[in-house]
């Protein structure tokens, strides 16, 4: 048997593609929502391809129950329950996305341009932030909304400089020039007095510290900003932020995202899934003269790398001596080949520890192997490798229920308490909240999936978090960027942890 390269372990993954918390809360009626006939038709759309029928018909609803059109003009709207600001909250919008709405408006003393009721439901009140037409609005320099069917909805960058001024416009050249100068001069002075320093920053060291009119904040090391395109004013580029405001794209490094991903259970694909955590050479079981084992390299195989997929080889676990190793049996090997037992993950089905329905989704996340499969009802159709919180950051276990969903939301630790553990990641895409601050959600900052690695949260890779996000339960309407589940009508899928 001769070397092999990596190609040949991508050939054997290919191979097999071709071979054959608390348990959910009563659902609740939100109020004045529309009738929930309509709300249901409505919310029936799923991320999958509609047919032609199903299609036409919910177009033709809410062209009959939701004639009017909106685009949302504010960075970020929040939708209530009833046509009153202090209502339940049930979901927001964000600028640059289309509505649909019901034509009679309801005025109130806080909103005299009107509450316009929304589909499929809640209530906006357009002077905060909504332009409405008979058809839909268009304004002069559009935001563009997030990007839904990518896995990554927006543009996002890691800010490279210390101190990155963000604009409320695109600078002319001598803004930006002076702009520069006051951050230079800030430096100069944290080199010679911390003190003196700070005081400038805070503008109390007469005019030469106020800063210019056209800096909106400033951006530190380190964190990360989410965009929605790209400007260019006089052949210099800037990103326009999500939240409002301009950033000099040459001061950011741009941020994809690991192009690892889950595979789709079904056709011949079934649990368990194993893929390797670590990069790990295969090795031969050896016996020396005294009857112990032990285990020696095989030269010549080459190493498998990390996150790649061996269930084509894979068969089960195997115990040699006081170890615990995964046993690989090639096509055209000669016997078996060994892996320690930390170098490999792997998803198994578990029986649903509640009653479920038959297509009801549902998500199991498996501490001990980093691994996450999605359920519909009984019946497994996703699995994927994880990164969950560090020993520190512990991820909860138990039976949860998704609580808030987004499209994108900003994540942060800051403040003196922070210390060393401070960071800022604006937009973080495919959010699930599931239990407080913890989440299911895309990490396009690492590549470490199948070990821990947050705060607490479930980190996957993007196409990952695109697709559970499509598969769970509440769906986010057209338009809308995040749902509650919070006595709003919409039902939230469970997400089952266990160590």
């Amino acid at each position: 048997m001769n070397g092999r390269t990596s190609t040949r372990w991508l050939a054997l993954v290919a191979g097999l593609l071709a071979c054959g918390g608390k348990s959910g809360e009563p659902r609740e009626s939100a109020g004045d929502a529309p009738d929930e006939a309509t709300a249901a038709t409505l919310e029936a759309r799923t991320e999958a391809a509609e047919d032609e029928g199903s299609r036409r018909a919910r177009e033709e609803t809410l062209d009959r129950e939701y004639p009017l059109h909106g685009l949302v003009t504010r960075p970020q709207l929040v939708i209530r329950s009833e046509p009153d600001g202090e209502s339940r909250l049930v979901g927001w919008l964000r600028w640059g996305e289309r509505v649909r709405l019901k034509r009679e408006p309801t005025r109130t003393s806080a909103c005299s341009s009107g509450w316009f009721e929304l589909a499929p439901r809640g209530w906006v009140c357009a002077g905060q932030g909504v332009e409405v037409g008979d058809a839909p609005p268009e304004v002069e320099d559009p935001v563009a909304p997030a990007r839904r069917d990518e896995p990554l909805p927006y543009l996002y960058y890691f800010v490279k400089e210390p101190l990155v001024p963000q604009y409320h416009q695109p600078p002319s050249r001598d803004q930006q020039r002076a702009a520069q100068a006051w951050v230079d001069r800030y430096y100069e002075l944290r080199g010679q007095n911390e003190r003196q320093a700070e005081r400038f920053f805070a503008g109390e060291l007469g005019p030469a510290s106020q800063r210019h009119p056209v800096i909106a904040s400033f951006l530190q090391r380190g964190f990360f900003i989410a965009g929605s395109d790209v400007l260019v004013r006089a052949q210099r580029r800037f990103v326009r932020a999500t939240g409002g405001g301009f950033v000099k794209e040459a001061q950011l490094e741009p941020r994809t995202g690991h192009d690892f991903q889950g595979v789709e259970l079904g056709d011949g694909l079934e649990l368990p899934i194993p893929w390797l955590v670590r990069t790990g050479h295969p090795m031969i079981h050896r016996e020396r003269a005294d009857g112990t084992a032990r285990l020696v390299r095989d030269e010549d195989l080459q190493p498998i790398e990390r996150q790649t997929m061996v269930a084509a080889i894979w068969r089960g676990r195997h115990r040699i001596g006081d170890g615990i190793y995964h046993r690989l049996e090639g096509p055209d090997w000669e016997g078996p080949r060994y892996l320690r037992h930390h170098f490999v993950s792997v998803a198994e089905a578990i029986e649903p520890p509640f009653e479920v329905e038959d297509d009801e989704p549902w998500i199991h996340v498996d501490l001990s192997e980093q691994t996450l499969v999605v359920y519909r009802g009984r019946r497994p159709v996703y699995a994927t490798l994880v990164s969950t919180g560090l020993a520190e950051h512990a991820t909860p276990t138990g039976t949860f229920t998704i609580q808030r969903k987004h499209v994108t939301d900003t994540m942060a630790n800051l403040g003196p308490e922070a210390g060393d553990d401070a960071y800022r990641i604006q937009d973080v895409p495919w959010t699930q909240y599931f239990d407080g601050s913890i989440a299911l959600h895309t990490a396009f900052w690492h590549t470490r999936f199948g070990l821990p690695r947050s705060h607490g949260c479930v980190n996957l890779a993007p196409a990952d978090a695109h697709r559970v996000f499509r598969e769970t339960w509440p769906r986010v309407p057209d338009g809308w960027h995040g749902v509650s589940t919070d006595r709003t009508g919409f039902r939230g899928s469970r997400v089952h942890v266990t160590e």
